[in-house]
């Protein structure tokens, strides 16, 4: 191939890659102009526009309601989302405009985390998965839906997307500099969940034993990474134990110890099923014991869990399938966490059919993705940016499998799904290679 046909088809693709994700962007900013959420600041989404209000008003992370006489500070929420919500208050007021700036923003965020998917799938495996991989980013039901809310998955995805990107590029490059951006990626991620918290520091910690001649490299992406949340864990030592990030932790690990708890929960507030409000209030019970006492809690859980282990130990041996499942759990089912009208996956045939399609290849993709992921942590052949994310997601699923598992939780992890789903095709595509060379032989 000459110089000038090698250009050719490096511009070509791209410019293919290119419009997946200005096709990411014009699906994403498509839906949100067209979908109706009803009261779209409820649940979550009001305490994050309560901690954004404070911010911006008392300069206090805080999850008061406005207008509230006494503003005391707290830590249940995480700070990244309201901090980005009270930055877009703070340029476009209060009002329906902040509300649809939000939205556009959370649709640019979509579209560069495309973007970080298709680059680093072609880096890893070549032009076609950056396509497939692209693609599935672009126009995947959960995430073009998930712009349409003010909840933090879209800002996290980004986050996270961001920190790998960048981590595979200062390896790439040996730049402490972008080592540097990638421990600050992390620690954003962290700071928007902190499920996240310990990850990137155990992983850099791990690779400075290891990797010593890039020592200096991990110790300034370990700095990077731990030091804001280190500050923001030492803000909150100061704080009293009410409406701790400790004490949301808790919740969800007693919520996510009940079978019954995602229909309970749908039922008694939905429906007002009488049966779903008693299975509520014992859940309540146990949550309230084991924030005041956690011996007590402990007790409480170990004595219902011991009345029937084997229902419980399938439970748990099944929330991997549930975090990485399709139906939103507490929420209204489907890729809806809120009341949705006029989406486009509802009312437009093609994207209707579409969804159908996601939904079938759901099991697959994770599948796939199980064996990129098993691969990527067993295998020195794979790239070490593309180990990290194996690493990530796996400590990611076992952590909402001993808390909550839910599919909305995985939302903001499936680039990172779809790119270790590329992966496993590769790895399959190889030993299918070698099986066929041998037998041919």
């Amino acid at each position: 191939m000459s110089g000038t046909d090698s250009f050719s088809t490096t511009r070509g693709r791209t410019l293919v890659l290119a419009a997946i994700v200005l096709a990411a962007f014009v699906m994403r900013y498509s839906y949100v102009r067209i979908a109706v959420v009803d009261s779209p600041l409820r649940g979550d989404a009001w305490q994050y526009f309560c901690y954004a209000w404070n911010l911006l008003k008392h300069g206090t992370f805080s999850l008061a309601r406005p207008m509230a006489e006494n503003v005391v500070p707290d830590s249940f929420r995480d700070p990244g989302y309201p901090t980005l919500l009270a930055i877009l208050m703070a340029v476009r007021g209060t009002g329906r405009e902040v509300y649809d700036t939000l939205l556009l923003t959370q649709c640019l965020l979509g579209a560069a985390s495309v973007g970080f998917v298709t680059s680093l799938a072609c880096r890893w495996m070549g032009f076609g998965a950056a396509c497939a991989a692209g693609v599935l980013g672009a126009f995947w039901p959960h995430l073009v839906g998930f712009a349409g809310y003010v909840l933090s998955e879209t800002l996290l995805g980004f986050l996270i997307m961001l920190a790998i990107w960048l981590l595979d590029t200062a390896l790439r490059r040996e730049s402490r500099a972008m080592a540097i951006g990638a421990g600050l990626g992390f620690a954003g991620a962290a700071l928007t969940n902190a499920v996240l918290l310990p990850m990137a520091p155990l992983l850099a910690i791990v690779m400075v034993r290891r990797d010593a001649p890039r020592r200096t490299f991990w110790v300034a992406l370990l700095l990077a990474a731990a030091l804001p949340s280190g500050a923001w864990m030492v803000r909150n030592l100061t704080l009293p134990a009410e409406n701790s990030a400790g004490g949301r932790a808790s919740i969800n690990f007693v919520q996510g110890s009940w079978p019954e708890y995602h229909t309970a929960a749908f039922r008694a507030i939905q429906l007002g099923d009488p049966a779903a409000k008693a299975v509520m209030d014992e859940i309540d019970r146990e949550t309230h014991a084991m924030q005041a006492s956690p011996r007590e809690g402990w007790s409480l859980m170990s004595q219902r869990m011991a009345a029937d282990p084997l229902r419980y130990a399938r439970w748990y041996a099944s929330k991997p399938a549930l975090l990485w499942g399709w139906d939103v759990a507490v929420g209204q089912g489907d890729i809806y966490v809120f009341p949705t009208f006029h989406s486009l996956f509802e009312d437009n045939a093609v994207f209707h059919a579409w969804a159908g399609i996601c939904f079938l290849l759901n099991p697959l993709i994770a599948l796939l993705a199980l064996i990129g992921t098993i691969h990527a942590l067993l295998s020195n052949k794979a790239p070490l940016a593309l180990r990290w994310a194996a690493a990530i997601v796996a400590m990611a699923t076992a952590v909402f499998c001993l808390l909550q598992a839910e599919p909305r939780y995985a939302v903001p992890y499936r680039g990172l799904e779809f790119l270790l789903a590329a992966w496993g095709i590769a790895v399959l595509g190889h030993l299918l290679a070698t099986r066929w060379r041998r037998i041919s032989a």
